[in-house]
């Protein structure tokens, strides 16, 4: 049996295309039909990416389509990943990466307390050990903070040893600061494999993505740029990647004050996981509720915001515990 190619009698062995004709087409013909098919699939994603914040390699997948249906690019079980927070909620989590930096931090916390809102911060293990002050006050204004490696390297570019050495190290300073341990991470760059992902699920760690970036740690990037940007491309559930450097400081109340006019609120990222649906609230909080410490009856404090119903503020987005992580 024919399918109008030469010597097409197995059509198991022919896609579509090839049963159309596909292969008798000139190049310049295959190129037209594959560009369209590319435009009208972009666009179609593009209407429904309109604040940007979905990569190019996701909108025009499939699979990312797929799994966003189904709610499952919020929260993945599987690593412990946090990606986008509750798209049903006109809410987002600022994030500062990098810190502490004694001058832009303690400008940022200022505009954070000047407006009675909360951010979650991703610090530098060695930079917490340079101001454990910040790091006190951070908490005692009701942030959070994140694991963000002790000396900020990329993760995927050293040997699983030093991950580990990286991760644990930045919370056994943060333990002699603080008391606590760190319940949540952002490797540096968001660079990362499935052996990274493994050990810092092993360890303990819900891993917190971004999908609204400022563009800020380029320097050259301006606090109007930052602001604009970052505007530009917030949507309900954001979690805005920020760092801890001057130009961002500079752009904050900019970006705060537009983003209460818009009448968003403004969440820690214990909160955010606290507010998604049903089915990822259970994971991550069942998650976070196995590797909190059963000797003291530590919780995180996101299963207290849960209990609550994740409207209280938090005083630390972290686990309570007197020993250091070790992989399970």
């Amino acid at each position: 049996m024919k399918f109008g190619i030469e010597g097409a009698s197995k059509p198991e062995r022919h896609g579509v295309l090839q049963r159309l004709g596909w292969r008798s087409l000139p190049v310049w013909a295959k190129t037209v039909l594959s560009t369209g098919a590319a435009a009208v699939i972009a666009s179609g994603g593009w209407f429904l990416n309109e604040h940007r914040t979905i990569a190019l390699s996701d909108l025009v997948s499939p699979v990312y389509w797929y799994h966003r249906l189904l709610g499952q690019d919020l929260y993945d079980a599987a690593t412990a990943s946090l990606m986008h927070g509750n798209r049903s909620l006109h809410e987002v989590a600022l994030t500062f990466d990098d810190g502490p930096h004694r001058d832009s931090c303690q400008s940022i916390l200022n505009t954070l307390r000047a407006n009675h809102i909360h951010a979650t911060f991703f610090d530098v293990g060695e930079r917490m050990a340079q101001s454990p002050n910040l790091v006190r006050e951070t908490l005692a204004d009701g942030n959070e903070i994140g694991d963000h490696t002790f000396t900020h390297p990329r993760l995927v570019n050293v040997s699983r040893a030093r991950q580990h050495l990286e991760i644990n190290d930045t919370d056994i300073t943060y333990y002699r600061i603080t008391g606590q341990h760190l319940a949540l991470i952002r490797p540096p760059g968001m660079r990362f494999d499935p052996q990274v992902l493994r050990l810092t699920h092993a360890m303990g760690y819900i891993t917190v993505g971004y999908n609204t970036d400022a563009h800020d740690y380029d320097p050259r990037s301006s606090p109007e740029f930052i602001a604009r940007r970052t505007l530009d491309r917030v949507e309900n559930g954001s979690i805005i990647l920020l760092h801890d450097y001057p130009h961002p400081a500079e752009a904050l109340p900019r970006i705060v004050a537009s983003l209460k006019a818009r009448g968003y609120t403004f969440v820690t990222i214990s909160q955010m996981l606290a507010h998604l649906p049903p089915k990822p609230r259970r994971a991550a909080l069942a998650f976070l509720a196995a590797h909190a410490d059963p000797a003291k009856g530590a919780a995180p404090a996101v299963l207290r915001l849960a209990r609550a119903g994740g409207s209280s503020v938090p005083q630390t987005g972290n686990i309570t515990a007197s020993t250091s992580r070790i992989p399970r």
